[in-house]
């Protein structure tokens, strides 16, 4: 994967100055990574979310999975609040989100084809 068109890493100090996997009171873990892209690794991004979203509501989930729908997307960072034995489980669902994201990266066809998805069209009356 290019990294400079996308990049999800772990943030090493939160907003809050603690660690980016330690629990807070309520002894939830606050997963906190940021987000390294480009344009078209962000639009990639947004894409590959939507798609693993729909997945999740049509499909379900494994036992005790969360959901990616409680994970906060901006455009330069990745909250998930998750308990403790949901850690390894997001982990995995970051990479995959992540890899998919490489693969609509590295084909110039899927990238065509999210960028005529990803344009406005006003509607003339």
């Amino acid at each position: 994967m290019n990294n400079t068109l996308l990049s999800i890493q772990p943030d090493t100090l939160s907003f809050s100055g603690a660690n980016a996997l330690v629990p807070d009171e309520s002894g939830l873990l606050m997963l906190r990574f940021r987000i390294h892209a480009g344009d078209s690794g962000i639009e990639a991004l947004r894409h590959a979310r939507r798609s693993m979203l729909r997945e999740e509501w049509t499909l379900g989930r494994r036992e005790g999975e969360p959901s990616l729908e409680d994970a906060v997307f901006t455009n330069d960072a990745i909250v998930w609040p998750v308990w403790p034995e949901q850690r390894d489980m997001c982990l995995e669902r970051l990479a995959l989100l992540e890899a998919r994201v490489a693969r609509m990266l590295e084909d110039p066809a899927a990238m065509r084809e999210l960028s005529r998805a990803s344009r406005t069209t006003i509607s003339r009356v």
